[in-house]
């Protein structure tokens, strides 16, 4: 007879809200390159960098590509917008059960196909609010390799159920994101707050079909300044830096570790040197995470960097 599990509903709903989290850019930053901002900067700092939390950091894969499509007139004031984004997030972990000396291998994969409209009304010419809701279309997969004897045994009564299988999940995201802008002299910087929050509904195979209803929230506030040094024909070369306090709560926070983190941005963006429509700029640069269970540096490649 088919039985499903709080656990395991539990499990499958935080990896569905943390990719959530994790996939966006103006939330989190993973990079290709992961290092102990304590070596850089001669710090003992542990809410910079530990050992553990590097590695951890390096134990995930996220693939994200944003595009933002202006839906009215270049002229309009107001702006109505459609974001799409995909996004995948792999990790490559182990489990080592008790009295064990071998670890079995777990892969995880999910992907995230998310579309949200965004309204922009323009208050005046420096603040402007955007309200917006969006939809995430998610699936998990993983494979497990039993190493060790104990996992084996166990085999016959996880496959499919927790191990070796998978799960979908539909999401709703309304949120709604209050921004300050100013242009100067040498580019310009920007102020924003933004609230996001997410329920979904799940299904599948694991866990008997009962993957749960992934739930959170997350709050943004942040300022990014964007220098601009170079200009050649239609492309801007720019100095940008950011830096944001993430909150968040309900699913998200098991995973990240806290209910809070603080997280800084700093490098080189471009704007192609012709129109390409989904494009805006693409740039290099390093990240610092403060205060999670992903705390640490990373080189990253910007990539619509707003």
């Amino acid at each position: 007879m088919a039985q499903s599990f709080d656990v395991i509903s539990n499990f499958l709903e935080q990896s569905f809200a943390y990719t959530i989290v994790m996939s966006d850019s103006d939330v989190f930053t993973v990079g290709f390159a992961d290092f102990n901002p304590n070596n850089l900067f001669n710090t003992e700092n542990e809410n910079l960098g530990t050992y553990d939390s590097v590695e951890n950091r390096k134990k995930y894969g996220i693939t994200t590509i944003p595009m933002s499509f202006r839906l009215n007139d270049e002229q309009d004031t107001n702006t109505h917008s459609l974001l799409v984004r995909f996004s995948g997030l792999t990790t490559e972990d182990t489990i080592r059960w008790p009295g064990e000396d071998r670890d079995d291998d777990l892969s995880q994969v999910i992907l995230d196909m998310y579309i949200a409209y965004r309204y922009e009304h323009v208050l005046d010419e420096n603040w402007s609010i955007e309200p917006g809701f969006g939809t995430h279309l998610m699936h998990y997969q993983n494979s497990m390799t039993y190493n060790s004897n104990t996992g084996r045994q166990f085999q016959p009564v996880l496959d499919g159920l927790l191990f070796n299988t998978s799960a979908w999940a539909n999401v709703y995201e309304p949120h709604i994101r209050v921004n300050y802008r100013q242009k100067e002299s040498w580019g310009k910087w920007k102020l924003s707050s933004s609230g996001h929050y997410f329920y979904g509904y799940g299904w599948g195979e694991a866990n008997d079909g009962d993957p749960g209803n992934p739930e959170g929230w997350y709050l943004v506030n942040s300022a990014t300044a964007v220098y601009d040094f170079n200009r050649i024909g239609s492309s801007t070369q720019s100095i940008y830096s950011t830096i944001r306090r993430v909150d968040v709560g309900s699913d998200v926070e098991h995973n990240l570790g806290t209910s809070s983190y603080y997280e800084a941005s700093l490098g080189w963006l471009m704007t192609p040197p012709f129109d390409i429509g989904f494009i805006d700029n693409i740039g290099l640069g390093l990240t610092f995470n403060y205060g999670s269970a992903f705390k640490g540096g990373s080189l990253v490649v910007f990539f619509n960097q707003d």
